[in-house]
Order: C-alpha cells, then sequence, then structure tokens
C-alpha cells in the first residue's frame, strides 16, 4: 500500500534514507523539492549532440520533459513517433537501446536501494539495464517503497493496474485491481526487472522528487 501523503508533507527524511541506499549500491542520486528543478538539472546534463532515447512514462509526460525535447531540438528517438507497422514501431525502440542518454521513470524503488521496472515488450527494462550511455529517472516520493517486496507489490498492483487501465485494455487486474498470471492478450505486464545495483557505477542517476508523481 502507498504511503498516504498530504499535499505539503514532505518525505525528507525518507527520501534520504533511499539516497543513502542507492548510492551504496553504486547508482547516483539527486534530490530535490520541487519538480522544475530536477527538469532543469536533467537538461543541463544533456546537449543536443546527444542522441536521447526515452521510456513510456506518465512522469516524463506530467513535467513536460518530452516536449521540451521535442520543441528545443534534441535529437530525440521518439518512441510516439512510429509508423504502421509494428516492425516499424520496433525498430525506434531498438535505436533507443544504442542511445547516449536514456531518460524514464521507474515504477518502484525500494528504500533498500533497488530499482522495480514491469514492461510490456521490455525495452525499457532493456534500456534500463544495458545499452545507453547515461540514464537518467525522474522518481516521484510515491515511488519509494518499504521493501523489494513492497517495490514488487506496487509495480504489479499499482503501476501496472493504473497503466493497463489508462491504456483501456480490458484484463482482469482493471475490473478487480489484483494483479494474476493472467493470460489476456491485453496483458501489459510481460517483463519484471530488479536491479539491485548500479553497472557501471553511476550510470543510473535517480531525480529524486519530493512530490507525488506518475502512475
Amino acid at each position: 500500500m502507498e504511503p498516504k501523503l498530504g499535499r505539503n508533507q514532505s518525505q525528507r527524511p525518507r527520501i534520504a534514507k533511499a539516497m543513502e541506499s542507492l548510492r551504496r549500491r553504486s547508482f547516483a542520486v539527486s534530490v530535490f523539492d520541487a519538480p522544475s528543478d530536477a527538469v532543469d538539472f536533467f537538461f543541463a546534463k544533456i546537449t543536443k549532440g546527444d542522441r536521447i532515447g526515452h521510456g513510456g512514462s506518465d512522469t516524463l509526460r506530467q513535467l513536460g520533459v518530452l516536449d521540451r525535447l521535442r520543441n528545443e531540438g534534441y535529437a530525440l528517438l521518439d518512441r510516439y513517433v512510429f509508423g504502421p507497422s509494428y516492425d516499424e514501431q520496433l525498430q525506434i525502440r531498438r535505436e533507443n537501446l544504442c542511445a547516449d542518454v536514456f531518460v524514464a521513470s521507474s515504477n518502484a524503488v525500494s528504500i533498500g536501494g533497488a530499482l522495480v521496472n514491469i514492461d510490456g515488450d521490455g525495452n525499457r527494462v532493456a534500456a534500463l539495464t544495458f545499452g545507453p550511455g547515461r540514464v537518467y529517472l525522474f522518481v516521484g516520493r510515491n515511488k519509494l517503497c518499504d521493501d523489494l517486496d513492497a517495490a514488487i507489490h506496487r509495480a504489479r498492483n499499482v503501476a501496472a493496474v493504473r497503466l493497463a487501465a489508462a491504456l483501456g485494455k480490458k484484463t482482469p487486474c482493471v475490473r478487480d485491481g489484483t494483479c494474476r498470471d493472467c493470460a489476456s492478450p491485453d496483458r501489459i505486464c510481460s517483463t519484471l526487472s530488479i536491479i539491485e545495483r548500479c553497472r557501471p557505477e553511476g550510470r543510473i542517476h535517480l531525480l529524486l522528487i519530493d512530490e507525488d508523481l506518475g502512475l
């Protein structure tokens, strides 16, 4: 269950504990009170010479990151600019794996320092694990979970369920809010990834934000 937070209730102690754990596991971490500061930080770290890939993310949409990348002329490998065929869609996703920079969010992050993510085709979890030279993850405080089991539960029963509902999928989880090992053709949770240490050191940079963001 996600913590119930007041609109202005800071989670700085919880974020600080997660930051310490993540850094001990070789992730880079920066902490922000305001989402706009995290966005400005990210744009200060990239150049228009970087090929930039991205994962599907309600957080990125909410923060306007992709719109800014498009509007300001960055070399965005835009997974939303698909051709008519599935093969063409897959091609740009494969190009994302060779990007200089990959930006996304994480479905859940344990206080102990593990990243948990679920994908349909697996392109986002593949890029988080290996490929792009630098990875930046915008993570709201609502994604922080007490332990690994809670992070897996959040990814399965909160993030995946909300996404399936937002996409209009007709899966059992949309009907009753509970993830199960379903055989629905609309199933979007095909691949589960748990990253417990960052290699090379600092390749994955988490931007932890003291505000609720994303699904």
